[in-house]
């Protein structure tokens, strides 16, 4: 079985995204407790696999822009959901 790892991506004022955090086994299932439903998490073991090779606080790869942007778009459409659905 294969050492569940995470990455987390800040889209903030960067050109491309950024890596923030990675984390692997029981430091992913700690990271992934953090970020309860105040983060969304997307599931992509193909994606993650590209992402965990780059360094923290280093920009995604060109390459991986059109998935970034896609990734982007998913995360700010849950957002606009989760504030029109009242509490």
């Amino acid at each position: 079985m294969a050492t569940k790892r995470v990455v987390g991506l800040s889209f903030a004022n960067e050109a491309a995204p950024v890596v923030i955090l990675k984390g692997a086994g029981e430091s992913a299932d700690e990271l992934l407790e953090q970020a309860g439903a105040a983060m969304p998490v997307i599931r992509s073991p193909e994606l993650v696999d590209r992402l965990y090779r780059t360094p923290i606080d280093s920009a995604t790869d060109k390459d991986l822009l059109p998935v970034m942007t896609a990734l982007l778009e998913h995360v700010l459409r849950l957002d606009r959901n989760n504030q029109e659905t009242p509490s």
